[in-house]
């Protein structure tokens, strides 16, 4: 630096006034291309650290075997290689290359010191982004596999609800086939019982018929005793069997003559047509009705009971 007229230069360097403007297309010129150079070098640099250039395991390696890997020995190697660079005004200390400068420091110091925090930083964000995903995933795939499992349920509901529902159709057909069979039973039991009635009326009817033939006859052979030479007649037999013994003879023979002439007059009345009893309708009826009420029939309207019945 020179104050007033007096100038005082170290070796090596070039010192001007303070103050005094650089000018001059040469100077312009030399600065242009070191800051063009020093920004191909810088690029060139990322350039090879993005391209994957000179490994760094070999650079040291290279420093380690020249012996340049201790600072003791970079730093005043560093220092005399700058004071041409510098001198020769091939690098030019403006604002602009310490501009660089600091900045390639910034980068270098962020890079060493802040280099792991910001990978621990970032791999702590990549676990939770990971671990939050993955809880998503977990999620969602349990949520999948219940859904899977109340599908499979269902499945299995389907299939056991359609092999009772076939076992169902099939118990109901055999069930139609029981009730048809069960209808043909109970309904042949009630013709049986129907029949079993008739037949049980007609034998009371005979029982009933017999009963009066009977009592009709007792009556007239009674009343053929009335007649006095019946009764001297019926005195001699009797005294006869029980002098000389033997069987009767005149009331089975007054019996055989009372059915004789009704089985006469009833071969009289064959084709004829007699009249019904009132009584006989009425008894008729009732019971027919009777019959209906007991069995559940449906009555087929008014019976039609006829009033004469033909022999």
């Amino acid at each position: 630096t020179e104050r007033g007229s007096t100038k005082r230069e170290a070796p090596g360097l070039v010192c001007r006034p303070r103050g005094e403007a650089r000018r001059g297309e040469g100077a312009s010129a030399r600065r242009m291309l070191g800051a063009y150079s020093l920004a191909r070098g810088v690029r060139g640099g990322l350039s090879l650290a993005r391209n994957g250039g000179i490994r760094q395991n070999s650079v040291n390696a290279y420093l380690a075997k020249v012996g340049l890997d201790d600072w003791k020995r970079q730093l005043p190697l560093g220092i005399i290689l700058a004071i041409p660079i510098i001198q020769n005004e091939v690098l030019i200390l403006s604002e602009e290359t310490q501009l660089v400068g600091c900045f390639c420091l910034f980068c270098g110091t962020a890079y060493q010191l802040g280099a792991s925090s910001v990978a621990e930083m970032l791999d702590a964000k990549t676990k939770a982004v990971i671990a939050a995903q993955n809880a998503v995933e977990e999620k969602a795939i349990g949520e999948v596999k219940e859904t899977l499992a109340a599908h499979e349920k269902r499945i299995e509901a389907l299939e056991l609800l359609k092999s009772t529902t076939a076992i169902q159709a099939e118990a109901e057909s055999e069930l139609k086939v029981l009730k048809a069979m069960e209808f043909k039973h109970v309904t042949r039991d009630k013709f049986v019982k129907m029949l079993d009635n008739l037949v049980a009326k007609e034998e009371q009817t005979k029982a009933i018929m017999t009963a009066g033939i009977v009592a009709d006859a007792a009556a007239f052979v009674s009343q053929k005793f009335d007649d006095p030479a019946v009764k001297q007649q019926s005195l001699d037999e009797a005294i006869s069997i029980l002098e000389l013994g033997g069987q009767p003879k005149l009331v089975p023979a007054l019996f055989t003559d009372y059915l004789k002439s009704r089985t006469a007059h009833a071969k009289d009345l064959v084709g004829s047509t007699v009249p019904v009893p009132s009584s006989a309708v009425t008894e008729i009826e009732d019971e027919i009705n009777a019959i209906i009420k007991r069995d559940g029939l449906v009555p087929p309207g008014k019976v039609d009971i006829p009033k004469e019945v033909t022999v």
